[in-house]
């Protein structure tokens, strides 16, 4: 039996949630933005209007205002998108028990087996009919017979509206379509494609495969997959748990890190949060990975594999600043700093003992430090106890971006100084 899949997009959905309680919005060019005195001044989404009049999503606010000067600019209410998405889903449910999301605004329902002699078509206008009948919101459907056309279908024609990509017209309507159209297609993915003169997805589809994954990899071969029509990837199921592969935290600092002191006073309260997230979950991390952005916006990531595997926060941060001091050279101001444990695997599912007795004591004293700690957060709010070490993080009195230890000078803060 042929699969039907539906990609369900949510049409500028922060933007739209906001219009629900403020219709004002509606008739004027709005975006939702970051915090700019956070230094996340961007724009996170933005109503018709405002892309209409070439306001782009992750542009600077100053930017889309030189574009569009009267912009009414609305604060982010992450739990109400929340919210809506769980509520949206609950919909979605009473279709089909294989409903599986990617991010708050999009998911992916497989409708095989419930569909009957219906038209995909005519359901999906159904479905779009209630989303602006009970939540005063609108979406795009794609129907397909695979996740990933079906994704490209929403993304094909926008707002409200429903596209079918058939066995028998996919060649006719995908294939002329950018490359960068394709899911997991970056900017650098499209760049390295467009140096051997593939620019579309019928020019990926009728390369060589095998060309393809000398040029790129593994991701070459998945691309020629998808461009061809060939995934027979799985809706996941409704109640699937998807398994944590990482977890991990990042942040943009309120100031230019510029000195050891600094970053690492950010690196404490990260490697706190990371940690207590594994503890959360019941994993313990094999990995640590850091990841370092500078003020020109190039990153730089940098691993290292421990010895055993932690949930320690002193063990995550003493890491993540033996590589951050390996591989930093200070030859820019730091914007923003990330930690991320990865290679997980479950508490007990075992772990080789430490020859040294010793270790293994201040293991278990710090283990049952950290539970209490935990506990004490679960019950009263998070952040209500941290560690001395936590304390003495980025919003730490000791932040001072006069402190010049290990970092860069002042000539290289400023040029013109």
């Amino acid at each position: 039996m042929e699969r039907t899949i539906f990609h369900i997009d949510q049409n500028c959905y922060f933007a739209s949630v906001e219009m629900i309680s403020h219709p004002e919005y509606r008739n004027v060019p709005m975006a939702v933005t970051g915090d700019a005195s956070k230094r996340h001044g961007i724009i996170l989404a933005k109503n018709e209007l405002a892309k209409k009049a070439g306001v782009k999503t992750a542009e600077a606010i100053w930017q889309a205002e030189q574009k569009c000067p009267g912009l009414v600019k609305a604060s982010a209410h992450y739990d109400k998108y929340v919210f809506y998405s769980m509520k949206l889903r609950e919909m979605y449910e009473e279709y089909s028990d294989k409903v599986e999301p990617f991010g708050l605004d999009e998911c992916w329902m497989d409708v095989t087996e419930v569909l009957g002699d219906r038209d995909p078509k005519a359901l999906a206008d159904e479905i779009r009919q209630r989303v602006k009948d009970e939540f005063k919101l609108t979406c795009s459907i794609g129907v397909s017979f695979n996740k990933i056309f079906a994704k490209l279908g929403s993304d094909y024609k926008k707002p409200d509206a429903t596209t079918v990509i058939t066995k028998e017209n996919f060649r006719e309507v995908v294939w002329p379509l950018p490359a960068s159209d394709l899911l997991f297609v970056g900017g650098s993915t499209a760049a390295r494609l467009r140096e051997v003169n593939i620019k579309t997805i019928g020019d990926l589809a009728n390369s060589k495969r095998e060309f393809l994954v000398d040029y790129l990899g593994k991701a070459g071969d998945m691309l020629w997959i998808y461009s061809n029509g060939l995934d027979e990837s799985e809706v996941a199921p409704s109640d699937h748990e998807r398994e944590l592969k990482s977890v991990g935290n990042s942040m943009t600092t309120p100031a230019d890190i510029l000195n050891k002191r600094q970053a690492a006073g950010t690196f404490r309260t990260l490697s706190a949060s990371v940690a207590s997230r594994l503890r959360k979950h019941g994993l313990l991390g094999n990995c640590v990975q850091i990841t370092v952005r500078d003020k020109d916006l190039i990153t730089y990531e940098h691993q290292k594999m421990l010895f055993e595997p932690t949930d320690s926060e002193k063990v995550i941060y003493d890491t993540a600043m033996e590589l951050f001091n390996e591989s930093y050279d200070w030859h820019s101001a730091v914007r923003s700093l990330g930690v991320r444990c990865t290679k997980l695997q479950p508490v007990g599912s075992g772990i080789q003992l430490t020859m040294f007795p010793e270790s293994r004591g201040s293991n278990e004293e710090e283990s049952k430090l950290t539970s209490a700690i935990d506990e004490l957060n679960q019950r009263f709010g998070a952040g209500t106890v941290k560690s001395c070490a936590e304390l003495e993080g980025i919003m730490s009195p000791n932040y001072d971006p006069d402190l010049n230890d290990g970092g860069i000078t002042a000539g290289k803060r400023n040029p013109l100084a």
